[in-house]
């Protein structure tokens, strides 16, 4: 009988630790796709009636091209301007569907803005501010068992958005 435990028991143990892939095979499967960066318009109580504040933003999809389904539990989005060490914001967005993204399969779009921005008094004005600065964000998610991985970092495009009332859909 205890011939028969101790196998047992060694089997159990290795599949209640195995939660996935690591954070490396998730490197490798999983890859940003449709990737949009622009500077969207930010609404709310914070921003004054005469003044206009742009904050960086990312639109993109994952896709599973690992042969295991991955579980992702949450984004975490740095946003910094390119010449600076600190940070200029962070969003945190827990994964909009609970389930994991299959093999060949692509997630539902995330969208990830910074809180801060820049003010200016008109869409005019912070367009052809010459010191508007290039900005970056980088993406890093959180997967089973308390694992962050890196997906990367990306450029924030130049580009101007029209104003949003509300986050599309998490």
């Amino acid at each position: 009988m205890k011939k028969l435990i101790i196998p047992l028991m060694a089997a159990l143990l290795l599949i209640s630790c195995s939660q996935g892939p690591s954070p490396e095979q998730v490197k490798q499967w999983v890859k940003v796709v449709d990737i949009k960066t622009q500077w969207v318009q930010k609404v709310g109580p914070d921003v004054r009636p005469w003044e206009v504040v742009f904050v960086p933003s990312i639109r993109f999809r994952l896709q599973n091209t690992g042969p295991q389904p991955v579980r992702i539990l949450y984004f975490n989005a740095e946003f910094k301007l390119e010449d600076e060490e600190k940070a200029l914001g962070y969003d945190y967005r827990a994964y909009p569907k609970g389930e994991p993204i299959k093999p060949g399969e692509k997630s539902p779009e995330i969208f990830l803005r910074s809180p801060y921005g820049f003010r200016a008094k008109s869409r005019e004005s912070f367009k052809n501010n010459p010191y508007w600065k290039k900005a970056q964000v980088r993406i890093i998610v959180g997967i089973p068992g308390g694992k962050l991985v890196d997906l990367g970092t990306y450029p924030i495009e130049n580009v101007l958005e029209e104003p949003l009332e509300k986050s599309p859909e998490k």
